[in-house]
């Protein structure tokens, strides 16, 4: 018997290039935010303390991560998901265009609440929709990966565009453009909201209903079993308690979701304190072109996970068809860990090339820093798409969209400690940090191949 091609739905696509708006609007903003809120109000920032613009560039992340928890609660028992996308793409621009007309800190707050409200309904509503169009779980791992690196097209181009906008396109003599930025950013998420209602006919009926009832291609409620579930009966099940196989699911998402915090910590250092260590202690010139570290954290980043994401799909796609299977989501979050233990040795020896604790006029290439960015999205490939995937799989489905929002909860507790965390590199010292950070990671990894058979456990169907 040939072996058929696997094919993805057209809802799928949908569903993914509205994600590559939405990114190119969220990274064409975010890399940016920190810069914005410390230049000087005569070069067109905001002249912000650079202590409080570290917090509030921190919260950016932060919130549009812990929004999703709420908004998959509303999804779960009221509103249909698709809708919530719509409108969150909405709030989304709305919140763009208060940064746009910027004139202090509380216009930037105002920006960040409406924008995490706006994602919110976004996100993780529109993970679960792309998770509702596969029938195929074997599927899902790789379409997963192949959605990741729609993401990644929004966060290269969004950077990319956007860093030369302010400094170059919108620069008006010494003012720069950052505010013209967020007008962009506005108009983008906009467009990406119509393009995906306009395709509503494409989903398969999925999103119509909230995630507690099962749906046809019509929309129409058919519930678990029962071809014509009344009404009454879907609000019986949605209310039926947990299985005890449900019970250990949701511990298994939870517990991953847990452990990512410490994946995503290390992993946003480049947000803010490698940033601080590019302007200070690296020659970002390379071959007669300036980077800046915009371009190593986020660009650079994109560029990769944009290939990576569609080895990775193909390759999990491989593994499955094993008689052992693919690799378990635990084994991938070991490898994860694996790579990002190695990613902060690289930068260690980075530290000890440049002379630990030299003053600031000792520099080092910043091919150390590509290097490192390599490692690290290896690293996020084997981890962050891989997790919509184990909640579409394993979340009881009432409770769909609300798991979902958990597994992100992790970015926002990450985010919010990486907003202190340049105030114990300045009393530890930044090879201390490496050191540290590298070790907890090489113990993660090896606790999660250890502990892979029982945490397999967690998931797998009692007869």
């Amino acid at each position: 018997m040939g072996e058929t091609k696997a094919k993805y739905p057209i809802g799928f696509y949908v569903s993914s290039l509205t994600y590559t708006f939405e990114r190119f609007a969220f990274y064409g903003s975010k890399p940016m935010l920190i810069v914005f809120l410390i230049t000087a109000v005569a070069q067109g920032g905001l002249g912000i303390d650079t202590k409080e613009a570290a917090i509030i560039a921190a919260n950016f992340t932060a919130w549009t991560y812990i929004a999703p928890v709420i908004g998959g609660f509303i999804c779960d028992h009221w509103l249909g998901a698709r809708y919530a996308v719509t409108i969150g793409c909405v709030l989304m621009a709305i919140g763009y265009l208060f940064g746009w007309k910027a004139t202090g800190v509380g216009s930037i707050n105002m920006m960040i609440a409406v924008v995490s409200i706006g994602t919110g309904l976004f996100k993780g509503n529109l993970a679960a929709i792309i998770g509702r169009l596969f029938d195929d779980e074997e599927l899902l791992d790789s379409a997963f990966s192949i959605q990741y690196s729609f993401v990644n097209v929004g966060a290269l181009l969004g950077s990319l565009i956007t860093g030369v906008l302010y400094i170059s396109t919108f620069k008006y003599g010494d003012v720069m453009g950052f505010r013209q930025v967020f007008l962009v950013c506005a108009i983008v998420v906009l467009l990406g909201g119509i393009f995906f209602t306009l395709g509503y006919g494409t989903l398969q009926g999925q999103g119509k209903k909230p995630f507690k009832y099962i749906t046809d291609k019509n929309g129409n409620v058919i519930g678990e079993s029962h071809q014509n579930e009344t009404e009454a009966e879907a609000k019986a099940d949605a209310k039926a308690p947990l299985t005890k196989n449900e019970k250990k699911r949701v511990i298994a998402i939870v517990f991953i979701s847990f452990v990512s915090i410490v994946f995503w910590l290390f992993y946003y250092q480049q947000d803010i304190v490698l940033s601080i260590y590019m302007v200070e202690k690296v020659n970002m010139s390379l071959g007669g072109v300036t980077f800046t570290p915009q371009h190593l954290s986020t660009s650079w980043n994109g560029l990769l996970c944009i290939f990576l994401s569609v080895g990775a799909a193909k390759l999990w796609y491989k593994l499955s068809q094993r008689p052992q299977g693919d690799l378990s989501m635990f084994q991938k979050v070991a490898l994860a860990f694996l790579f990002l233990g190695i990613s902060y040795v690289v930068l260690m020896f980075m530290e000890m090339s440049r002379g630990i604790g030299a003053d600031n006029t000792h520099k080092v290439t910043v091919l150390w820093l590509f290097v490192f960015g390599a490692l690290l999205t290896i690293g996020e490939i084997c981890f962050s798409p891989l997790g919509n995937s184990f909640v579409s799989k394993f979340a009881p489905k009432k409770y769909f969209s609300l798991l979902m929002g958990v597994w992100t909860f992790a970015t926002f507790a990450a985010s919010k400690l990486n907003g202190y965390t340049q105030g114990f590199v300045e009393q530890l010292g930044i090879f201390t940090v490496f050191v540290s950070f590298a070790i907890v990671s090489f113990i993660a990894a090896i606790l999660m191949f250890v502990l892979t058979k029982p945490l397999n456990k967690l998931v797998e169907d009692e007869d």
